[in-house]
């Protein structure tokens, strides 16, 4: 009972930033400071001092990866304490003691979608407007895969949707065509499959050329890219974009760029 009255207390306090700040945890835990100073604020100093009263008000771990054998230190990743969660009515989960394994594809992931924030920033007309964690992006497919996310890119001449694979290259090259073949079977079955893409991220070009089989035509389309930064059509021999090149819906007038993740919420240093 105290834990709740004093969560209750603790919420009443918050401003809708933090709330919104405590919900992006909530769906890609952890993020480092940099990243939530990407996404909420212009000053890295502010970040700071926001991220550590949270952290005094217990609804936010702080944890620091290992230094890495050069020596050196290492950026602060943070995790919604348990407080955090009840707050957010979230279920519990386990602690800050994720396997390094599992770790560095989560961190993978987020760098990869907040690269799309950064690069959006000083483009008035662009912006990520939605980014989902794997479990709600296993949901929206009605668990017929299990992405390592979702995204929807706003930009001028349409809305870029896409999954995510991060391939880490630990998968045989046959099951990673499993899994991309049951993309193209989900979504094939959903309306405007023509604007459907998977976006498949590749420790290099090795990788890449062996996925690159026929039968994973699309739609919906299936991009490789080892940089993130171009993107080959698998089962063509060729076809290279970049991102804003993608097969891509009209543009809804009610999503605005001004909603879009790293810019609603940036305020002043």
């Amino acid at each position: 009972m105290a834990g709740r009255l004093n969560a209750g207390l603790v919420g009443a306090r918050l401003t809708e930033r933090d709330r919104a700040l405590l919900a992006q945890l909530g769906e890609h835990e952890p993020l480092a400071t940099g990243q939530l100073c990407l996404l909420f604020f212009t000053g890295i100093s502010r970040c700071r001092r926001r991220l550590a009263q949270l952290e005094a008000h217990e609804l936010l771990l702080r944890v620091f990866p290992a230094r890495s054998c050069r020596g050196g230190g290492s950026e602060a990743l943070w995790f919604l304490a348990p407080e955090g969660r009840r707050l957010l009515e979230l279920p519990g989960r386990r602690p800050p003691g994720l396997s390094l394994p599992d770790l560095e594809h989560r961190r993978a992931v987020a760098s990869y979608m907040l690269s799309l924030v950064k690069h959006s920033i000083t483009r008035d007309r662009e912006g990520l407007y939605v980014w989902l964690g794997e479990q709600s992006a296993a949901r929206a497919l009605a668990g017929a895969c299990r992405p390592d996310g979702y995204g929807r890119y706003l930009h001028p001449q349409g809305e870029i949707s896409f999954y995510l694979e991060l391939d880490r290259g630990t998968e045989t090259a046959h099951r990673l065509k499993e899994k991309l073949a049951a993309y193209s079977r989900a979504l094939a079955r959903a309306s405007g499959a023509e604007y459907g893409n998977v976006i498949l991220l590749v420790p290099g070009p090795r990788r890449l050329s062996t996925l690159n089989d026929a039968d994973l035509v699309g739609p919906p389309w299936l991009w490789a890219s080892t940089d993130g930064q171009t993107y080959r059509l698998l089962g063509t021999e060729g076809d290279t974009r970049p991102l804003s090149s993608l097969p891509a819906r009209p543009r809804e007038p009610a999503r605005r760029v001004a909603d879009c993740l790293g810019r609603r919420w940036r305020i002043g240093p």
